[in-house]
């Protein structure tokens, strides 16, 4: 006799099947791939599949410039994530500095540096997608290099904070006594440190990466008394050293001084005094450009604190001397400043100086004109202005006597020659050419040059 829960044997009907024989031909053909990608059948649900976690790539691209006070952090906004994939999962980059002799553990930089500055990002569009452009007021845009500038202040000068000592457990062993280390008598420099942290939608960090540092050494001293001034070809910026005459000094090693007797021991020849290292003070000038007016206007980007442009001398190398000497650019306003640089290191800008050359010089008049009569016509040369900016030529004519002479050409012409044939046979005729700049709405003309007669024929 077969008990109640005896399972079916082959042969039954298909009644006595649980769920009916449908039912099991459904569960035995279900496809292998279903199964491995985590399907359940046969009325068994398994466990749910963890989500997948996207955690933004660490940022190594760091760098730290001191310029004077101010130290400029440029970094690249991570374009994926720690598995490769991308877009990155990343909305803001919060970057964090500490002053010490080493740097803090990573776990530690939140907690132990201080905040300077937050960056926050675009959300890159999805792979295969094409969604508008990214707005660059909104964020920073995955890939690109932006900079932020950190003020050094007094605090940011002396040593960050640290973890206390971990307490002793009750029943440990005293700790063993350490010999103090020798303290040095300059003690050595403290480091600035850099550390740049991405952070996802949802608030979750990724990994910390490189941290950039400097060394904080004493900044020379501006220098003083900056002057600018400019004539018709070139712009000339004088300045007196950093320091003063001290300064100046000080920045050059003394020749040796002659012994306090006349007579040389016999045979003994002095040797000659050590020349000093000069420049030992150098200098870096900054030059400001206004936008070209004439130039058309790019997209509007507002002045946020990420988006900060690292200053870039002029002078190709610091500079030895105490001046700087640049060609003329008329019509747009310029600013210069001068820092000190003593061990690769920049002092704060001088007074800042702006000012907009106007051009009010001419160009020199033509010089050596002549005049050729032809049938019906007269043709005239001259030699060429020498100008940098000459923008053409006006001709003018009259008759003798005639006490101002009309311009003969409406417009200015660029060659150093010029046919009439508005003339009438047997009529002289007066010539004189004016130079012009290309300085606009109207140039500068010059004098007149010399007169020259023809009679046409």
């Amino acid at each position: 006799m077969a008990l109640d829960h005896e399972p079916q044997r082959r042969g039954d009907t298909e009644a006595s099947w649980p769920g009916g024989r449908k039912k099991f031909w459904l569960c035995v053909s279900v496809p292998l791939w279903f199964v491995i990608l985590g399907g359940t059948g046969c009325g068994k649900k398994g466990p749910p599949l963890a989500p997948i976690v996207r955690v933004p790539a660490q940022i190594d691209k760091i760098a730290a410039r001191r310029v004077g006070s101010d130290v400029y952090v440029t970094l690249t906004v991570p374009a994926s994530n720690m598995d490769m994939s991308m877009p990155a999962d990343v909305s803001r980059i919060e970057i964090y500095g500490y002053t010490g002799l080493t740097p803090p553990p990573r776990p530690r930089w939140t907690a132990l540096g201080t905040h300077v500055g937050t960056v926050p990002v675009v959300p890159a569009p999805l792979p295969g997608t094409t969604p508008p452009p990214p707005d660059p007021n909104a964020g920073a845009i995955q890939g690109a290099s932006v900079t932020f500038v950190d003020a050094l202040t007094s605090d940011e000068l002396e040593q960050g904070r640290v973890d206390p000592p971990l307490p002793q457990r009750r029943g440990a062993a005293p700790p063993v006594p350490v010999r103090a280390p020798v303290v040095p008598l300059v003690p050595p420099p403290m480091r600035r440190f850099y550390l740049a942290i991405p952070f996802s939608p949802r608030g979750r960090p990724g990994p910390p990466g490189t941290a950039a540092e400097l060394t904080l050494t004493d900044i020379p001293e501006p220098p003083r008394n900056m002057k600018v001034a400019y004539d018709p070809a070139a712009v000339s910026v004088v300045w007196e050293p950093s320091g003063g005459l001290l300064g100046f000094l000080l920045d050059r090693e003394l020749g040796r001084e002659p012994p306090p007797f006349d007579d040389a021991s016999p045979g003994v020849t002095p040797s000659p005094a050590p020349a000093g290292p000069r420049g030992a003070t150098t200098y870096n000038v900054y030059v400001e450009v206004a936008p070209d007016p004439l130039a058309l206007p790019g997209p509007a980007l507002k002045q946020v604190p990420w988006r900060v442009t690292t200053p870039v001398p002029a002078t190709p190398a610091p500079v030895a001397t105490l001046a700087y000497v640049e060609p003329i650019e008329f019509e747009r306003e310029r600013c210069y400043s001068v820092r000190a640089v003593r061990g690769g290191l920049e002092s704060d800008p001088s007074t800042r100086t702006c000012f907009r050359a106007v051009d009010v010089y001419p160009p020199p008049p033509p010089q050596a004109p002549e005049a050729v009569a032809a049938e019906g016509a007269i043709s005239l040369i001259w030699e060429p202005s020498n100008a940098p900016d000459l923008g053409g030529y006006l001709v003018l004519r009259g008759e003798p006597g005639d006490a101002t002479l009309q311009p003969l050409t409406s417009a200015p012409i660029f060659e150093a020659s010029y046919r009439d044939t508005t003339v009438s046979p047997g009529r002289r005729y007066v010539y004189s050419i004016v130079a012009l700049d290309n300085r606009l709405p109207l140039g500068n003309s010059s004098a007149p040059s010399p007169t020259v007669e023809e009679t046409a024929r």
